[in-house]
């Protein structure tokens, strides 16, 4: 398996997030991956998912498809305040794929090829109404094939590794700390985007 190269214009998260923030972040990710199993991770995944899926089923009450300007999230980018729900979905569903082929891989002790470029997560404007079903497909895979290698008594642990551009190099379980804590932040955002909706 193998990740596209970084590009050299690609947009740092080191550029994007305040020093003190990205040390947080690093610092609950690494006591997660210790502290939490992998099934707990796991759950806590399952559990901000179905917090986005509740948020979803009462999208008849606002528009999911129009931008708007949100005070910043914490571990969300100043350039991350104008978008659409339907494009942090597109955003999630590009990560959580990601992700998930990342853990697999280095659960069985594969580590893959190439380095992450930020910029190919960055979602598209006219992304539409499909973007949900495909939500509701990847986390579906997301979660099957994570609990898998948790039931197959997969290494989550070992020595393979693969980089993060702004974490570092993380092995399995802390990428699956990762992919819990990314919806845990995008799942904010969410809610964010849909009160002040609510407020315009």
């Amino acid at each position: 398996m193998s990740f596209r190269k970084d590009s050299h214009d690609s947009p740092s998260l080191k550029r994007v997030l305040p020093r003190l923030e990205r040390s947080s972040l690093s610092v609950i990710l690494s006591t997660s991956s210790v502290f939490l199993s992998e099934r707990n991770l796991l759950r806590l995944f399952r559990w901000e998912t179905r917090k986005l899926d509740r948020l979803l089923e009462a999208d008849d009450s606002y528009d999911v498809s129009q931008i708007i300007n949100i005070p910043r999230v914490i571990g969300v980018s100043e350039s991350n305040r104008n978008w659409s729900v339907l494009m942090v979905l597109d955003h999630l569903c590009l990560v959580i794929e990601d992700c998930r082929k990342a853990i697999v891989a280095l659960s069985d002790g594969v580590e893959p090829r190439g380095e992450i470029d930020l910029s190919f997560y960055a979602p598209s404007e006219d992304v539409g109404f499909e973007v949900i079903g495909r939500f509701e497909h990847l986390t579906g895979c997301f979660c099957r094939d994570i609990q898998s290698a948790i039931n197959g008594e997969a290494t989550f642990l070992g020595p393979a590794q693969f980089s993060h551009p702004c974490f570092g190099t993380m092995n399995a379980k802390r990428w699956l700390a990762f992919a819990a804590l990314h919806q845990v932040i995008h799942r904010r955002q969410v809610q964010k985007i849909i009160v002040m909706l609510g407020i315009t």
